[in-house]
């Protein structure tokens, strides 16, 4: 698979994401840099995520109508079958879908990000290698930060 390398402003938008575990926390604590509203929907919803400003939480089972006006939705439950079925959902409501358990069924994946002021800097392997894209990111942020003058140049 490719995916094609966008940037999309996600700043009015509210994000979706499936699933109330640990891996959806971690989406947020990720994308909290780029948008702050999201609506978690999971028949359980663990403690981090409710305390979180921006975050609606809605304990109950997922319905293909909640994906209604939402650009990104991340597919993040337990349950593959169920992620795979949001993501065929998600062609009726026009909305791009991560599943996070398959990237094959996946809109789009998410690369490694840093983030610093207006410089935004990713790293993807198309879903591949997660590891290797962090391993990536992590060796361009010390370039980046060993050298101030790349972010004193503001236009």
């Amino acid at each position: 698979m490719n995916f094609l390398p966008i940037s999309i402003s996600v700043e009015d938008e509210q994000i979706l994401i499936v699933g109330g575990g640990k891996l959806a926390l971690s989406k947020v604590l990720l994308l909290k840099r780029f948008t702050h509203s999201f609506k978690i929907i999971a028949p359980e919803i663990v403690e981090e995520l409710r305390q979180i400003d921006g975050v609606v939480c809605i304990e109950r089972e997922y319905r293909a109508t909640d994906l209604q006006s939402h650009l990104l939705v991340y597919a993040a439950t337990d349950n593959h079958q169920l992620n795979h079925q949001i993501q065929i959902d998600g062609k009726n409501y026009r909305c791009l879908v991560s599943v996070a358990d398959d990237r094959k069924y996946s809109d789009f994946v998410s690369p490694a990000i840093y983030k610093q002021d207006n410089m935004t800097v990713s790293v993807g392997s198309n879903g591949e290698n997660l590891s290797a894209s962090i391993a990536l990111r992590d060796k361009i942020k010390v370039f980046l930060e060993a050298d101030p003058f790349i972010f004193s140049q503001k236009k």
